[in-house]
């Protein structure tokens, strides 16, 4: 008979195939760049150095990688506890709870607490992932209803104009929700909802920016999380879709950075949600041009994210333009905040020359 002070790994390591890009992208931010092109060999996370390092192709079901000076690691599990130090219990808790409600900006650079005693959380059915993105999200308002004023407020924050956006958008405000770390309630926040779509255009899961009563994000070590999703919808290659489809379709990392750009241009504009998750977009069928809105981080993640993007759409034959920031570090969020619209290039004339 199973201890109930002990996680059950088999309907974890079940749960976890076919979602560890996902999961590594949440808990290893160190491996952004490998994530977002398993297989390349690259610095190894742990010793460095430039290329002895990769992830194996199907990463995404085995989570594995292998390291030429320290050898392979067969799943994901293996491969945290190689990176992080952590044991076994340790890394089985840390991908629990990820696959409960997966951190966008995961800080678990230290050992995270074992489950308490006494507590067995098992994973969720697809079923009742479901259920849960359904009742969260029909518990929440419209962004543009009443009731949603935080929202607005969080985005007039940000330096957007919220009451310039027209039409639709697949954005909601929940009054109060729990926020968790590794199985832990540290508190209950009113939060952002967004609605993240799968390749398919089918909705995937649900994106969460957790707010402060004020208007700002919530001080909380990971602000913004996705939701668990089912089985059946994989978010690899989906976006939360800002506006409808188009030949011309517009692609930013983060919601906020998109919805600036749409606010600058009045081009429709999606959000990936991540570096990792814009360097596998894929758009509709039927798109002939997508307008890369890059990030120019430091790092450079950013730019090689959109590079990777930019180079795989068009051997499928569609026109890509990649538009970046004036200056290092900043997003296009950034550049309406400090130059307004002048910071923009004019499309119509970018368009043209990338015909």
């Amino acid at each position: 008979m199973k201890k109930m002070n002990t996680l059950d790994s088999i309907p974890i390591r079940r749960a976890a195939k076919g979602r560890w890009i996902s999961i590594l992208g949440a808990l290893c931010p160190e491996l952004e760049t490998h994530l977002a092109k398993p297989g390349r060999h690259g610095a190894c996370p742990v010793h460095g150095g430039q290329d002895g390092f990769r992830l194996f192709r199907d990463v995404d079901v085995s989570g594995g990688g292998i390291c030429n000076s320290c050898g392979a690691r067969p799943d994901g599990f293996a491969l945290l506890m190689w990176l992080k130090g952590w044991d076994f219990p340790t890394a089985l808790a840390a991908v629990a709870q990820n696959l409960d409600g997966v951190s966008m900006t995961a800080n678990l650079s230290t050992r995270p607490h074992p489950p308490s005693a006494g507590v067995y959380r098992p994973i969720l059915s697809d079923d009742r992932i479901r259920k849960l993105l359904r009742d969260t999200w029909n518990a929440a308002s419209p962004w543009n209803a009443p009731e949603s004023s935080l929202l607005r407020a969080y985005l007039r924050n940000r330096g957007l104009t919220p009451e310039a956006f027209r039409g639709p958008l697949p954005l909601r405000f929940h009054p109060c929700l729990s926020y968790r770390e590794i199985g832990k309630c540290l508190g209950q926040w009113p939060a952002m909802l967004a609605l993240m779509s799968g390749a398919d255009g089918r909705p995937a899961t649900l994106h969460r920016t957790f707010l402060t009563l004020d208007g700002q994000k919530a001080p909380v070590p990971s602000p913004k999380k996705l939701m668990p999703h089912a089985s059946d919808r994989p978010l690899v290659g989906g976006a939360v879709r800002l506006g409808g489809t188009n030949p011309c379709v517009g692609i930013a990392e983060g919601i906020e950075t998109a919805l600036a750009v749409r606010q600058a241009t009045g081009m429709t504009v999606w959000a990936a949600l991540s570096c990792t998750f814009l360097e596998r977009f894929r758009p509709p069928c039927g798109t002939e041009h997508v307008v890369i809105w890059s990030d120019l981080d430091k790092s450079g993640a950013g730019q090689r994210a959109a590079e990777s993007l930019k180079s795989r759409l068009e051997s499928s034959g569609i026109k890509v333009l990649v538009l970046l920031p004036p200056e290092s570090g900043t997003d296009w969020l950034d550049v309406l905040n400090r130059w307004g619209i002048k910071g923009f290039p004019i499309l119509r004339e970018q368009l043209a020359l990338a015909a």
